[in-house]
């Protein structure tokens, strides 16, 4: 799914939460916890990223994974309802009539066919691509390798089994794939906690940095 029907659908959020806080006797007790939630539309999480930049302007703040993946084991992504959301959706629409259609979006810009950000975004979007990743590797990084472990073994087995290779060559074959196979699930988890760190450093370094800038 393209980034501006992801948007598309936050606007149509966007709006239900308005018409839930035109009622004033939810405004005080909703205001602050409505929350939208959005799953990855791609397998490219800077994609996420752009759409958590834009998400912003529109008044809604990437505020982590939800903790419960339910039954289809999917991150779901947080975005929560910033105070001020309904100025800035209304800021942007005016400044933006036509982001939703293929029109400018706020922060993107169109290269090649692609959205890429602009100058003044590209940083900002690059921290929320690392602590997309940090949330997700992390959230990944709790799922035990136990049942991956037992699971490739059977699942060979039985694929021997209905194949009528259950002799010597074939088990020796099927315990070799399931080896490869374990060991690349290994591998992957390595690569992915090493990746989770190097994200991690970035974040911290971009925090460092702002609580050294002089308060102007």
């Amino acid at each position: 799914m393209g980034l501006r029907r992801q948007l598309g659908e936050l606007g149509q959020h966007i709006d239900q939460d308005e018409r839930h806080l035109a009622d004033l006797s939810m405004r005080a007790a909703a205001a602050g916890d409505l929350t939208y939630t959005t799953d990855v539309r791609s397998p490219s999480v800077w994609r996420l990223a752009k759409f958590a930049y834009v998400a912003e302007q529109y008044g809604y703040r990437y505020a982590g994974l939800d903790p419960d993946l339910g039954s289809s084991n999917t991150p779901l992504f947080i975005f929560r309802r910033l105070p001020d959301a309904g100025e800035r959706s209304r800021r942007v629409r005016q400044d933006y009539p036509d982001a939703l259609t293929g029109g400018r979006l706020p922060g993107l810009r169109s290269l090649g066919g692609r959205l890429v950000p602009t100058p003044e975004a590209r940083q900002e979007v690059k921290l929320l691509h690392a602590r997309i990743k940090v949330d997700y590797a992390a959230a990944v990084g709790r799922e035990p390798l136990t049942k991956w472990f037992l699971g490739i073994p059977a699942a060979i087995l039985l694929m021997l089994v209905v194949n009528g290779e259950v002799d010597a060559r074939g088990l020796l074959v099927g315990a070799g794939l399931a080896l490869g196979l374990v060991l690349l699930l290994v591998a992957s988890r390595w690569f992915l906690l090493v990746r989770q760190k190097a994200y991690q450093r970035l974040l911290h370094k971009e925090s460092a940095q702002q609580g050294n800038r002089p308060v102007r």
